[in-house]
């Protein structure tokens, strides 16, 4: 630091120095001129990009859920046939087995002699 020199209300102060810039004075004013052109020109590039990207993303997403219930079909299908084999099945319809089971207990038995 060259000098300082405390001012109120003053926060900071930060100089460089820049190079000049390649860009000649004439090709700055149309450039500045034509800046609405250039921007149109750009934001159409980028919503194409976006667009391109989200479809991207879409097909992506398809495919993989197409996978997905591919997948889920190919299980699906796996556990019947694994369940027919299991049960005996040859007519291909689920028969469903109810087994009930009785459980019968003694609470309380009393004899009682009975005379006549």
């Amino acid at each position: 630091m060259l000098h300082e020199s405390p001012q109120e209300r003053f926060k900071l102060f930060s100089w460089r120095p820049r190079p000049p810039t390649l860009v000649p004075r004439d090709q700055q004013r149309k450039i500045r001129r034509n800046l609405r052109e250039y921007s149109r020109e750009f934001d159409a590039e980028d919503e194409a990009e976006a667009a391109g990207a989200s479809e991207e993303l879409l097909t992506l997403r398809r495919r993989l859920l197409e996978e997905w219930y591919t997948w889920r079909n190919l299980v699906e299908e796996t556990l019947l046939s694994e369940k027919r084999d299991k049960t005996g099945e040859t007519n291909g319809e689920d028969a469903d087995e109810i087994i009930e089971e009785w459980v019968e207990e003694v609470v309380e038995e009393k004899e009682e002699v009975v005379t006549d």
